[in-house]
């Protein structure tokens, strides 16, 4: 799996990174998987690294969020 490393940023939250790497909230998960090591809070301490991995569309795509017709 492909990655990059990603240094925190004063203010930098979970659930806006989400979106900025990855454009949706699911993006929450793959995140909290890649960084096992990391606890999850409000706001992440300036400095931590953390694994952002390079996933394409299709891999965000969860079909049962998707309408029927586009299943």
């Amino acid at each position: 799996m492909d990655a990059i490393n990603y240094t925190t940023k004063s203010g930098d939250r979970i659930d806006a990174l989400a979106y900025r790497f990855y454009g949706s909230p699911q993006g929450i998960q793959v995140i909290a998987d890649a960084n096992p090591d990391v606890p999850v809070t409000a706001v992440y301490p300036l400095g931590t690294i953390l694994i952002m991995p390079i996933l394409d569309d299709a891999q965000l795509t969860n079909k049962d969020d998707l309408p029927p017709w586009k299943r």
